[in-house]
């Protein structure tokens, strides 16, 4: 049997692709039309058509320069938000090295202090908590010093007091060795912030201690001032960012305004094809224009082409029903040869019983011959 059905399913899916390549054509004249001038339009409907897809048309870069806006705005927030974090971390660690050197010009304040002619209360304020805690630190170095000599001889009782002691003076030694730390830290920084004190502390060491500092200090309002015009800039991106609807979440809203362009393109494609169907429906006679009527010949033939296809599938749909009928007309003939054959079999039973029937009906004359009258043989017993 031929593959009529295959040869069916593969005309469709050649009918099918047809009319995917007539609604191109279509949708390809409508688009050419749209160039053209709306007075040039044969009808009003299709001058309606025409104002639409310049309406469409409209909405479409206005979109799609949104996106990009989106995109260029969140990219340059994201470079000032990695500036932002490059000036802070630089401002951190110059604070933190300050902070380092403050401790070097405390300990060179304090050597000039006690070297150089300087007076007045500002001095002995400043200085007066570093002499004391310096003079402590040296006594209780001193008093560790003399405890770890006299623990290496001596009675077991004694060694074990002054282990005691050596160990006290030992934590004690550490704290204010701490405080000392700190407290010279606290004088550079005050050091730092008086020019007064750094004019009259005349020392080379201290103003070489001080050169780090005040260009750490330097670099440090420059950042400051750098990092203000960038939080400055991000505020305005963030701004732009907000006026477009993009603040809480630019991701959503470039899906959005995305989704947006595709309904607007996809309304422009229906308008493409109404156009153009309406332009090919009013026409008559020949086109002056050639692209138009190169489109509409490209139409025709399809159209053509899928004509000869569907007489190809009713003559193969034909075929199917002749040979449906075949099978069907052989089934019956085959139950009729079979009911044929069952009527002779049933005919000559039917002979067979009549003669047995005409057999039995001789006999019975026969027998009746014998026996006579019923009526005298009763009579007959009944005499007895």
């Amino acid at each position: 049997m031929h593959d009529y059905k295959g040869a069916i399913s593969e005309l469709q899916r050649d009918m099918e692709k047809d009319s995917a390549e007539l609604r191109l054509c279509l949708k390809k004249l409508g688009e050419y039309l749209s160039y053209q001038e709306a007075e040039t339009m044969p009808d009003p409907a299709m001058k309606e058509l025409h104002d639409r897809i310049q309406e469409l048309r409209r909405q479409l870069p206005d979109s799609r320069q949104q996106v990009k806006k989106i995109l260029q705005t969140v990219a340059g927030n994201e470079a000032l938000e990695r500036e932002i974090r490059g000036r802070k971390l630089q401002i951190s660690e110059l604070t933190k090295k300050n902070r380092e050197i403050c401790e070097a010009i405390g300990r060179a304040a304090f050597r000039a202090y006690k070297t150089l002619p300087v007076s007045g209360k500002a001095y002995e304020d400043l200085f007066d908590s570093l002499t004391k805690q310096e003079q402590e630190l040296a006594e209780l170095e001193e008093e560790q010093r003399a405890l770890q000599e006299h623990g290496k001889g001596g009675k077991f009782f004694k060694i074990f007091r002054e282990t005691g002691r050596s160990v006290y003076v030992k934590g004690l030694l550490s704290l204010r060795r701490k405080a000392v730390v700190k407290t010279y830290h606290e004088v550079g920084k005050q050091i730092c912030g008086s020019p007064q004190l750094k004019e009259e502390l005349e020392d080379r060491k201290l103003q070489e201690a001080l050169a780090p500092y005040e260009a750490n200090e330097r670099k440090i309002t420059t950042l400051h001032r750098e990092l203000e015009e960038l939080l400055g800039d991000q505020e305005k991106k963030w701004n732009e960012l907000k006026t477009l609807g993009a603040h809480r979440s630019h991701q959503k809203r470039v899906r959005e305004i995305e989704s947006e362009i595709q309904r607007i393109e996809g309304k422009l494609q229906d308008a493409f094809e109404a156009l153009g169907t309406r332009f090919r429906n009013t026409q008559s006679g020949e086109l002056q224009d050639t692209e138009a009527a190169s489109l509409i010949h490209q139409m025709r033939e399809i159209e053509q082409d899928t004509r000869r296809k569907k007489k190809r599938i009713e003559r193969l749909h034909a075929a199917l029903q002749i040979d449906a009928l075949h099978n069907q007309l052989g089934n019956l003939a085959e139950r009729v040869s079979r009911l044929e054959g069952d009527i002779e079999t049933r005919r000559r039973e039917i002979e067979t019983l009549r003669a047995q029937i005409s057999i039995g009906e001789k006999e019975i004359q026969r027998l009746q011959r014998i026996r006579g009258s019923k009526q005298s043989l009763l009579e007959e017993k009944r005499s007895r």
